[in-house]
């Protein structure tokens, strides 16, 4: 039995990558605030999901990468 895909599953690839860009920015506004080691981990991963993202990446038409925590 398949599962109804939720609007945002049934959306484009592109505004998919798009939503998913503008979350891992909005996640970044509070770095400042974070300690550096958190800084340090939160950048890395955000640099992750972009890459992924400016590749194409197909585990990126999903919003989220298997593997990096979010």
């Amino acid at each position: 039995m398949s599962e109804t895909p939720t609007p945002r599953q049934a959306a484009p690839s592109d505004v998919r990558r798009t939503e998913l860009v503008g979350e891992v920015l909005a996640g970044l506004e509070s770095l400042d605030d974070l300690p550096l080691e958190a800084q340090t981990a939160k950048l890395a991963e955000a640099q992750g999901v972009l890459q992924a993202v400016l590749n194409n990446d197909p585990g990126v038409s999903q919003l989220g990468i298997p593997g990096i925590a979010r």
